[in-house]
């Protein structure tokens, strides 16, 4: 009896401190990869593409995703549709890889307006050809063609959260590299091909006489233009500040000279 009455009081004990020990070494819930440099991966039975959506079936309703910087998890689907497609970014890129392709057989697109259903197990986008609809392969041609294709897997990128600014950096000027210079205008997520505009007067409150500012976003969204603006002569500040226009995603915005070029 006094065997057992001991038993009955250390076991708890014992429970108490091993259940202690189980949750100081329990991974702590994963948390949510960022939306730029991650990679997500849906992996399917088969698929479809008709009109104008890309289809997969048999999906799970968790996928893998994998950051740039080494760190890789799993992620329900319907958060990763809420974390990459919202009202800013309503687009992201998705490449095709059918089971049975070569490499460089891939079709691109321009992925929406995503839809999940747990239930069926399938998972659809609205789906635009990227590259000018320009495939290389013609395992790739035909694919694009068909209403219907095998084991597949689609990996999901997202698009860069707009971002527009003009660094108060200072330089040597091109023209000449005894005076200085300033402003580096900076940009990403933004429309390729598309223009950004401004104006740098050449004295403070003059809104008539300056320089116009008119740069062109590259093929992929990127921005990066030093904008030689003058900073400092016999007159003191020629282009004290800049202003830039609003684009089809950024607000317009105003920057101040750098106090050096007082």
């Amino acid at each position: 009896m006094f065997a057992m009455r001991t038993w009955s009081r250390v076991v708890p004990g014992v429970c108490a401190g091993v259940l202690v020990a189980l949750l100081a070494t329990a991974p702590a819930p994963a948390k949510a990869p960022p939306r730029e440099g991650t990679v997500f991966l849906h992996s399917a039975t088969s698929g479809e593409l008709g009109g104008g959506r890309l289809t997969l079936h048999g999906v799970s309703r968790r996928l893998t995703w994998a950051h740039h910087s080494g760190r890789s998890g799993v992620m329900a689907v319907k958060r990763m549709h809420r974390r990459i497609f919202s009202a800013d970014t309503p687009v992201a890129t998705g490449t095709l890889q059918v089971a049975g392709h070569h490499g460089g057989d891939e079709l691109a697109f321009t992925l929406s307006r995503p839809r999940y259903d747990r239930a069926r197990r399938t998972v659809s986008y609205r789906a635009k050809p990227i590259n000018d609809g320009r495939v290389p392969g013609s395992a790739a041609r035909a694919a694009q063609k068909a209403s219907s294709f095998g084991p597949a897997s689609l990996t999901i990128q997202a698009t860069p959260q707009p971002s527009l600014d003009v660094e108060q950096s200072t330089y040597p000027c091109p023209a000449d590299s005894s005076t200085t210079c300033w402003g580096t205008l900076e940009g990403s997520g933004l429309p390729a091909g598309s223009d950004v505009t401004g104006f740098a007067p050449q004295v403070p409150g003059n809104t008539g006489q300056g320089e116009e500012i008119d740069a062109r976003v590259d093929g992929y969204g990127n921005l990066n233009v030093q904008l030689n603006l003058l900073c400092n002569n016999d007159y003191h500040v020629t282009h004290p500040n800049i202003s830039i226009d609003q684009t089809s995603v950024t607000p317009p915005f105003e920057v101040d000279a750098p106090d050096s070029c007082g």
